[in-house]
């Protein structure tokens, strides 16, 4: 038995003449005659009676037909399936990112992918960096991102974009009308830091302490989100990411600042494992989204000595 004998017995039943099926099937009424004269005689009973030149269904055919039908249903199912995974309609993406990268870069990306593809299953956690690095070595989740560099082997890495952080300044600050803030400008100003151990942390102090440039270091937040909270509330100054200074420019003051500390971000994946199509087209959503950002420049993945948080 085959497929197409079946397809011609639906359509048959469906049409009501072989004529009308033959129309649908691109065949020509004979050829469709045949392929339900061919399975008649491999089924061993009648599937229709022929009277008076039309086709009625035999109780025998009646229950072959359901069936049949079930079966057609399900290849119907089936390329239907096959349809939404070519078009990436049907899936599930696993995210896994750093707070900042997920708070300033995730959201456009993930709003234009779904989008395109409204029935694709989105989940994303957040994570310092070896958090995020051990979930992907554990295939948890299918794109990490994170700061770079990245050191460990067992992992792919493809960096997504390099971008100048800035300085965040309460609205009404002395420096607020200064085109662009120089380190000099920020001695002794009360400096809110992001906590010790993190990359970020580890680039600006080495900065200020190359310049011989003191700040006033009585306040530490875990993010650079909760760093910026902390300028709108008129507790200091800061620098941070580009993406999160957007994120807040209602509620603070942002400035070009130098000399320029340009941070780095980058893509994860478990090591020689082939990326779905799902997730090939993210990474080029998040790749555009990186590069919508003021300062978003290419980057290599040399590496730097540094904490790996």
């Amino acid at each position: 038995m085959k497929i197409r004998q079946f397809e011609a017995l639906r359509l048959v039943i469906s049409r009501g003449t072989t004529k009308e099926a033959s129309l649908f099937m691109g065949l020509t009424q004979s050829a469709v005659s045949r392929l339900i004269t061919q399975l008649e005689s491999e089924v061993g009973f009648k599937i229709f009676d022929r009277r008076q030149g039309r086709l009625h269904l035999t109780p025998e055919g009646q229950y072959f037909y359901a069936e049949v039908n079930k079966i057609l249903e399900g290849l119907d199912q089936l390329k239907l399936m096959a349809t939404d995974i070519s078009t990436l309609s049907v899936g599930t993406l696993r995210l896994i990112a750093m707070p900042a990268l997920g708070f300033g870069l995730l959201p456009k990306a993930i709003e234009q992918i779904q989008k395109r593809y409204k029935r694709l299953k989105i989940s994303v956690d957040l994570a310092n960096r070896e958090t995020v690095e051990d979930e992907i070595l554990k295939a948890r989740h299918d794109i990490g991102l994170v700061t770079l560099p990245i050191e460990n082997e067992a992992l792919d890495v493809e960096p997504l974009c390099g971008i100048d952080s800035v300085c965040v300044l309460p609205f009404g600050h002395p420096l607020v009308d200064r085109q662009v803030i120089k380190a000099e400008d920020l001695e002794d100003e009360r400096f809110i830091s992001i906590e010790p151990g993190t990359l970020f942390r580890y680039r600006t102090d080495e900065l200020f302490g190359k310049l011989g440039i003191k700040r006033n270091l009585r306040l530490e937040a875990q993010s650079t989100i909760m760093v910026c909270n902390l300028v709108a509330q008129n507790l200091g100054v800061s620098l941070v990411h580009r993406f999160i200074a957007d994120a807040f420019k209602n509620r603070i003051a942002i400035k070009p600042f130098e000399p320029t500390i340009t941070m780095e971000y980058g893509l994860v994946f478990p090591s020689g494992q082939p990326k779905s199509r799902t997730v090939q087209e993210f990474v080029e959503m998040l790749r555009s989204t990186a590069r919508e950002h003021v300062g978003a420049k290419s980057v290599d993945t040399e590496p730097e000595t540094a904490p790996s948080a």
